[in-house]
C-alpha cells in the first residue's frame, strides 16, 4: 500500500484498477447519452431507393435542354406519386411525374424540377428553368451503404446517433451497464435532509450531492443510509453492500480517533492501494480493490467530497461505461488576480471562468475552506495550481478545469 502520493500518480493506480462493466440490451431511448457495445452493420442502404428531395416533379433533365422564363418546356403529367408510393410509369421523352419529397424516383427519371419553378396546366407541367441530371434527387445508399460500418464499438449515444440507429431499423441497443454506486455516510454528527438540526449535528448534504453527482457520471446511485462511527456499523455496511460495482464511503480516513474506515476496509477483504493524495482540498482518499470491485473512501467536508468526485472517482465511472473522453474539460485562462498557496501540494482552486474583450479569464470564487460548499455552487471552475508553484500573479496563464456546463 502507498500512502501519500500525488495526483497523477493517484489517478493512474485508480484508472489502471477500472475494468468495463458488462454489458446489457437496452431499448433505443433508454441508450441515450451510454456506450454502444457492439458495432452496427447496415442491413440495406438508407435511403432504400432514389427519391426526390423536393415536392416537384420527376423528369428527364434532357427535356429541359434551353428551358426558361420566356421559353418553358411543356411536359404531358402522366402519374402522380405520393410519398409511401412507388410509381408504375416508365417516364418517356416529354413527360413528367408529380413527386413529393420523400417518394422513390419512377424508372426513366434522373432529375427533379423543384415546384418553385414549374406551373402545372391542364395536365401538363411548364418548367422555366434547365434542369440539371441528379437535381433534387437523394441517391439509394447516400447516406449509408447496405454492408458499412455505420456506429461503431465506443460510440456514445446522441439524438443523432438515435436517429441513425432508428434508420437501420435499431430498436434494441447493446450498450455497457450502468456502474451501480453504493453510498456510506459516516458519522454520529449527520442528520439527515428532513430531521430537524441540533446544535453539534450537520446536515447530510454529501449523500445528496453525492447521488446527483453518481447519476451525472451515468451511474446508478444506492444511498444505503447514515452509518454510526463504530467498526462493527461501518463493517456491516460494507459487506452489505458488495453487490455494488463501486463503494463510496465519506468521512472516517483521516488520523482522528474516530477514523475506522482504512483498518475495517482492510478486514474485510479489499486491497488498499494508497490512502493519502498531495492535493488539497481532499487529501485524505482512499483508494482499494477487492476483484472488480472499487472502493473510495473520500473525505466528509463538502467540498473535498466533491473535488475528489470530479477528479478522481468520476473518470472511474465512465471509464467503466466505456467512454473514451473521462476527464474534466480542460482549458487555459488568464488570472484575474494574483493567488498563492502555502505548501506543495496540487490545490483545485474553485474559480469562475468568463469572457471579457475576447478572452478567458477567471478568478477564485470566494472562500476556499474545505466545508464551503456555496463556492462550488457559484463557480464553474477549477484553477489547477501544481505542487510546485506558491504563487500566481494577475495576468498569469493557468489551466483550469471545468465542471459545470458554459455557453463559451
Amino acid at each position: 500500500m502507498k500512502e501519500y502520493i500525488s495526483a497523477d500518480e493517484g489517478l493512474k493506480i485508480i484508472l489502471d484498477n477500472v475494468n468495463l462493466l458488462s454489458t446489457e440490451k437496452v431499448f433505443l431511448l433508454e441508450a441515450l447519452g451510454r456506450v454502444i457495445a457492439e458495432d452496427i452493420v447496415s442491413p440495406y442502404n438508407v435511403p432504400i431507393a432514389d427519391n426526390s428531395a423536393m415536392d416537384g416533379y420527376a423528369i428527364r433533365a434532357e427535356d429541359t435542354v434551353g428551358a426558361t422564363e420566356e421559353n418553358p418546356v411543356k411536359l404531358k403529367i402522366v402519374e402522380i406519386i405520393p410519398a409511401g408510393k412507388v410509381g408504375k410509369k416508365i417516364l418517356e421523352k416529354n413527360e413528367a411525374c408529380k413527386i413529393m419529397t420523400g417518394a422513390p424516383l419512377p424508372e426513366g427519371a434522373d432529375a427533379v424540377a423543384r415546384k418553385e419553378i414549374c406551373v402545372e396546366k391542364n395536365g401538363y407541367v411548364y418548367i422555366y428553368e434547365e434542369v440539371k441530371r441528379g437535381k433534387d434527387v437523394r441517391y439509394a445508399g447516400e447516406d449509408i451503404k447496405k454492408g458499412e460500418l455505420a456506429i461503431r464499438n465506443g460510440t456514445v449515444v446522441t439524438p443523432a446517433v438515435c436517429g441513425v440507429l432508428s434508420a437501420l431499423g435499431k430498436s434494441v441497443i447493446k450498450v455497457y451497464k450502468r456502474p451501480v454506486v453504493a453510498i456510506l455516510i459516516t458519522g454520529d454528527e449527520i442528520v439527515d435532509i428532513d430531521e430537524s438540526i441540533e446544535f453539534g449535528k450537520v446536515k447530510n448534504s454529501n449523500a445528496y450531492s453525492l447521488m446527483a453527482l453518481i447519476k451525472e457520471a451515468g451511474g446508478i446511485p444506492i444511498y444505503t443510509g447514515i452509518v454510526k462511527d463504530d467498526r462493527e456499523s461501518l463493517k456491516k455496511a460494507i459487506l452489505d453492500n458488495l453487490n455494488a460495482d463501486v463503494i463510496l464511503s465519506t468521512g472516517g480516513v483521516s488520523v482522528g480517533d474516530y477514523d475506522y474506515t482504512k483498518e475495517v476496509v482492510k478486514k474485510a477483504g479489499f486491497d488498499i492501494k494508497f490512502w493519502k493524495l498531495r492535493i488539497k482540498p481532499g487529501k485524505p482518499l482512499m483508494f482499494a480493490t477487492k476483484d472488480d470491485k472499487l472502493y473510495f473512501g473520500i473525505p466528509g467536508n463538502p467540498v473535498s467530497t466533491m473535488v475528489v468526485f470530479y477528479n478522481f472517482i468520476k473518470p472511474a465511472l465512465l471509464k467503466m461505461q466505456g467512454f473514451e473522453n473521462i476527464f474534466l474539460p480542460e482549458r487555459e485562462a488568464i488570472l484575474a488576480e494574483d493567488i498563492r498557496k502555502k505548501d506543495s501540494r496540487r490545490e483545485f482552486i474553485r474559480g469562475i471562468l468568463f469572457k471579457k474583450d475576447g478572452n478567458l479569464y477567471v478568478k477564485s470564487k470566494g472562500p476556499q475552506g474545505s466545508g464551503i460548499l456555496k463556492s462550488m455552487a457559484m463557480g464553474n471552475c477549477f484553477i489547477i495550481m501544481k505542487e510546485d508553484i506558491t504563487y500566481l500573479n494577475k495576468g498569469s496563464k493557468v489551466k483550469v478545469y471545468i465542471y459545470k456546463n458554459i455557453s463559451f
